[in-house]
């Protein structure tokens, strides 16, 4: 039994220098805000900000219509800290993130937004650019959730965008 513990530590030591195990970089962006445009690929027209907290992210614009924080992923890159992750909403359909955030503060993000229906499937490209805002405290997972129950995205204008 020692043995066989000793040769399978011994094994992912040796795949972790060789690069074949990756490090758990969840929550890397955890603390970081971003202020920025959202909106069509072509010309992000909405003032928006997007928040990291313990291992989820989120979107002011996209809360307020409905759509939960999601779990976001990392990844460390020669061009900075990719990320990934879902916001989803019962009602909404889902918004799938994939986004750079360079060492200069920058960040942008391709936002693919997708509603199915049963009769039918709409699918959007666009965007989030922006800029790293220091200084903010975000709210708390819990606290994002408790606002969500009493949001009625049908009574926002702006939600009908998505």
């Amino acid at each position: 039994m020692i043995g066989r513990t000793a040769t399978w530590l011994a094994m992912a030591f040796l795949l972790a220098l060789a690069g074949g195990v990756q490090a758990d970089t969840d929550g890397m962006l955890d603390g970081r805000a971003f202020s920025g445009m959202i909106g069509p690929v072509e010309n992000p027209d909405l003032e928006d900000s997007l928040y990291f907290e313990d291992g989820h992210f989120w979107s002011h614009i996209c809360t307020r219509c409905g759509f939960a924080p999601g779990h976001y992923k990392t990844e460390e890159t020669a061009e900075g800290v990719r990320f990934t992750g879902t916001l989803e909403s019962d009602s909404r359909g889902r918004f799938d993130y994939d986004g750079l955030v360079r060492e200069d503060g920058s960040i942008h993000v391709s936002i693919t937004w997708e509603h199915r229906r049963w009769y039918w499937t709409a699918t959007r490209e666009i965007a989030f650019v922006g800029e790293a805002r220091a200084g903010v405290e975000p709210a708390s997972i819990a606290d994002l959730n408790r606002v969500l129950q009493s949001i009625d995205p049908d009574g926002n204008p702006m939600c009908a965008r998505f």
